[in-house]
């Protein structure tokens, strides 16, 4: 008789829990879809970075199937099959404050709301949900997590309320503040332990060995499984182990024990030469998305890569100055772009990494749409007319493959965009947003 293994398996351990990726012996005969019933789960990730664009630069000139990548966006060119490019939209909330509108608009479709001051020029709080709540109200009420919220740089303005702060809102008095901390995450993804009373490091309960503590329910299930889910296994709890040793790495916080001080001294990470580790703290997000994504441990992930307004500096590329201040100077395009590519290489890197996890007989980008976005098209006028919006992922097929550069001949509205990625995720809802930017229209061109 085949063996067959519930897609709920974990392995359990004193204290742990590990979740499994998909095996082949949790589906059908073809490989398919899920033995228990159920296709692959449909995935949703919005990937934010602040302060704009220069549109020369990151436009495709063609459109169409047969478009080349403008400089910007040549770092994608390892997934370009599954990138949809989307130009030439416009957010339809009035244009108030450009920053407080491309966030609330792109994040959500509403317009933002004002609220008090309290001393900055303006404070906005969003209007409604924004699409990953959306979404993890439908596709994530039956995962260990509905949703996480991650962000890299922690240099994000915290003066002008809760819409310039945060990307992922429950509703307009909901913000929901993101993990930083790779080791956090991985602790509470894959690290059931209690941690020390006092501990004087908070990684101390990341050492403890998880796998060690689930080894010998995992070599009970070895022996039950075929050569492929063998291999399968390994190659998971082999990424746990790196991704553990990875994350370890990684600098501490401010303070000398690796805890937290009752009042921050600073609101950065640990620099490293005067650098934030953006990149290392995004690759091991990543490799952490892909890890939970393969486990269905969530099917929701927001990632704040840097936040509107912010204070992020890039030195690690030579470009000292904050990248905000850098992007009200129309006279430095090029280090613009250079800062925009960046951002959009360490995209990649999430892109290729669930491109490379398979599920079935694809992989975790066939089953997933991936929005990335920023808070403005470009910040030396604060414009949110042609918004420059990418979608990675086939969303389970529901989405053009290969992909296309769609170029809205009208200035369509962006909350467009945000239906179609909601249906791309397998949610059904029907309509997006609201007052000016409500929208009950997918983009009919970008659906396959």
């Amino acid at each position: 008789m085949t063996f067959r293994l519930s897609r709920r398996t974990v392995l359990k351990g004193a204290g742990a829990l590990v979740a499994l990726p998909t095996l082949e012996a949790m589906l059908n005969s073809h490989g398919t879809a899920y033995a228990e019933g159920g296709a692959f789960p449909q995935r949703l990730l919005t990937w934010f970075f602040g302060n704009g664009v220069v549109l020369p630069m990151w436009t495709p000139s063609a459109t169409g199937a047969n478009y080349a990548f403008s400089p910007a966006l040549s770092p994608l060119q390892n997934v370009k099959d599954y990138v949809n490019v989307v130009s030439g939209c416009n957010v339809k909330t009035p244009d108030l404050r450009g920053h407080h509108n491309g966030c609330g608009a792109m994040m959500s479709g509403y317009p933002f709301i004002p609220i008090p001051a309290n001393g900055a020029n303006y404070a906005s709080k969003f209007g409604g949900p924004s699409i990953d709540q959306v979404a993890a109200g439908i596709i994530g009420t039956t995962t260990t997590f509905p949703s996480l919220q991650l962000a890299v740089s922690k240099r994000a303005t915290t003066g002008e309320g809760p819409t310039l702060q945060y990307i992922s809102h429950k509703g307009p008095d909901a913000p929901l503040p993101p993990e930083m901390n790779p080791a956090k995450l991985y602790q509470k993804l894959f690290g059931n332990f209690v941690e020390p009373s006092n501990p004087t490091d908070p990684r101390d309960a990341l050492r403890l060995n998880v796998l060690d503590a689930v080894k010998d329910d995992a070599n009970r299930l070895i022996k039950r499984l075929g050569a492929a889910d063998r291999q399968r296994l390994d190659q998971h709890l082999t990424a746990i182990s790196e991704l553990r040793q990875q994350i370890s790495a990684l600098p501490p916080p401010v303070t000398s024990a690796c805890a937290a001080p009752k009042t921050p001294v600073t609101q950065t990470n640990q620099d490293q030469g005067g650098a934030e580790p953006m990149e290392a703290v995004h690759r091991a997000f990543a490799d952490l998305i892909a890890l939970a994504w393969a486990c269905d441990l969530t099917r929701v992930v927001s990632v704040q890569f840097s936040g509107s307004v912010a204070d992020t500096a890039y030195p690690m590329i030579g470009i000292p100055d904050n990248e905000h201040d850098l992007s009200h100077d129309p006279s430095r395009k090029d280090d613009i772009n250079r800062c925009v590519t960046f951002c959009v290489q360490n995209f990649a890197y999430l892109c290729e990494r669930l491109k490379a996890t398979p599920e079935g007989p694809g992989n975790l980008l066939d089953n997933s749409v991936l929005m990335m976005t920023t808070d403005v098209a470009e910040g030396w006028v604060h414009s949110i007319q042609d918004y420059p919006v990418v979608i990675a992922g086939r969303g389970g097929g529901v989405l053009k493959y290969p992909g296309i550069h769609y170029r809205s001949p009208n200035g369509r509205n962006t909350s467009d965009i945000l239906l179609t990625v909601l249906r791309a995720a397998g949610t059904g809802v029907s309509s997006v947003g609201g007052a000016e930017g409500l929208s009950t229209t997918v983009i009919s061109e970008l659906m396959a």
